[in-house]
């Protein structure tokens, strides 16, 4: 790699530790920026690969996008799981891919055709299945962790993470997103402060899990119906989680930026305050020229607000692939709308 594990390691916690002095702490936001990108283009032909791959095989998927972590994210995640041990060196998510299948068939014909998925110059080092086991948070998705190997010293090494999941597990994950947006908190991390989001979003993704059929959190494996009703009309009513879901609403500068139908880069504003969102399109070629416009709108936000860098197959699919960056959870909504009328029942009994 560009740099090594254990300088990527050290100048890591100069990104959050407190008592840094700026000129180090912009000097580690250098190095990681550029460290950073270098995963495009590996993310890039581990993409072509997987999807020339999955078109012989028949696989059908809805949607696919790909992106580099945002530096907030990554603070983020080095902050909360410091007593962990996890290092800047040891994440295996800077680049990633997220696939998205309509029903939980398509996914485990995903998954079956992965088992034979071997591109060149990518070695699968490790798969960890959030579907059969979900996450304490609810979070249900499958990880494959790719290595690659390189002559070029700067790319051999990288990682990069294949996220599958079917469409009502993203509509959960976008949605928590969207919350965490909103409550200002870390809805995805696995921590358990019990706040009332987490706990409706733990809730709601063993609904969609038995839905689905799949393992639920063990918290409600003995759970009958009338007991996720009442748990979950007691969120409605009592904090009225989803009406503040759906007033949120999204202005959209430009709108013909997301009409385009060709493949490319989007260096995607959102400021939250004003709830608008800007976006910029590049074509493949003008990777280097996306990557220092996302590094340059990085280093001067405000605190309300946030820049990714995707790329997708169709920009028209970009609201579809990142919702929450559009604080949009219709999909979300409407996936709990038969689970609603099932609880009327319990709702007119209160």
């Amino acid at each position: 790699m560009k740099y090594s594990r254990s300088n990527l390691n050290r100048i890591g916690s100069y990104l959050y530790e407190e008592g840094v002095d700026a000129f180090k702490r912009s000097e580690a936001m250098r190095i990681v920026s550029d460290w950073r990108m270098t995963h495009l283009p590996v993310l890039r032909e581990f993409v072509e690969n997987l999807t020339a791959y999955l078109a012989e095989q028949n696989v059908k998927y809805a949607f696919y996008s790909q992106r580099v972590k945002r530096m907030t994210s990554i603070i983020e995640k080095l902050r909360n799981n410091e007593a962990t041990g996890m290092r800047l060196g040891g994440l295996q998510d800077i680049g990633g891919a997220r696939f998205v299948f309509e029903t939980l068939e398509d996914l485990h014909a995903c998954e079956a055709a992965l088992v034979t998925f071997s591109p060149a110059h990518f070695e699968l080092e490790k798969v960890n299945d959030y579907i059969v086991e979900p996450k304490d948070s609810g979070y249900r998705s499958i990880h494959y962790v790719y290595k690659y190997h390189s002559e070029n010293a700067d790319y051999d090494g990288l990682r990069v993470e294949l996220q599958i999941r079917t469409r009502l597990e993203h509509s959960w994950a976008m949605a928590v997103e969207t919350a965490s947006l909103i409550s200002r908190t870390s809805l995805k991390a696995n921590i358990d402060d019990n706040s009332i989001w987490r706990e409706f979003f733990r809730l709601v993704s063993a609904i969609f899990a038995k839905k689905e059929g799949c393992a639920v959190n063990a918290r409600y494996t003995d759970y009958t119906h009338e007991q996720y009703c009442r748990d979950y009309l007691e969120f409605l009513d009592k904090h009225k989680l989803l009406d503040q879901l759906q007033a949120l609403r999204v202005t959209v500068n430009d709108e013909k930026t997301f009409a385009q139908s060709n493949m490319g880069y989007c260096v995607l504003l959102i400021n939250f305050r004003n709830q608008i969102v800007t976006g910029r399109q590049y074509t493949l070629e003008q990777e280097d020229e996306a990557s220092a416009m996302f590094t340059q709108t990085e280093q001067s936000l405000s605190g309300d607000e946030a820049v990714i860098l995707v790329s997708i197959e169709k920009m028209q699919e970009l609201r579809e692939a990142y919702p929450s960056y559009f604080l949009d959870t219709k999909e979300f909504l409407s996936a709990l709308d038969a689970f609603n009328a099932s609880c009327t029942i319990y709702r007119e009994n209160k």
